[in-house]
């Protein structure tokens, strides 16, 4: 569990997040792909520490900010597609989750993966704090 991730099972995750981000920029996305993005922005967010880089939260909160108005244009019956802004800050997201991935521990990964299936269970709308105001 100490190991890094064995490199088929990375590129095989990272392949997936690519597909799904591909496919919401070519204009065909569908909930099953934001979902798949909402899972990797948190999946990432939880392994934030694993790289320096990844530290800083406000990537994690654009790219969910991004990904909630997709979803909310589609609940509108709109196409499921996402603005120039809005990819970029999902494919940062999507790219620092590569590094996590190559870098990872499996017991870090697994820990991961039981946040996200928690906070999934618990119906709270983020796991990422909210900007702080009054500052």
């Amino acid at each position: 569990m100490l190991l890094p991730l064995p490199v088929a099972r990375g590129r095989a995750l990272s392949l997936e997040n690519h597909l799904a981000l591909a496919t919401v920029r070519a204009g065909h996305g569908n909930p099953d792909q934001l979902c798949r993005l909402l899972q990797v922005v948190y999946l990432a967010f939880y392994l934030r520490e694993e790289t320096a880089a990844g530290a800083e939260i406000d990537p994690y909160r654009r790219a969910e900010a991004a990904l909630d108005a997709c979803i909310r244009r589609v609940k509108h019956h709109t196409p499921c597609l996402m603005l120039d802004l809005e990819l970029a800050a999902v494919e940062r997201v999507v790219v620092l989750h590569d590094q996590q991935l190559a870098g990872t521990s499996k017991h870090r990964y697994a820990q991961a993966w039981e946040r996200l299936q928690r906070f999934i269970a618990s119906q709270q709308r983020s796991p990422i704090p909210a900007i702080a105001t009054g500052q």
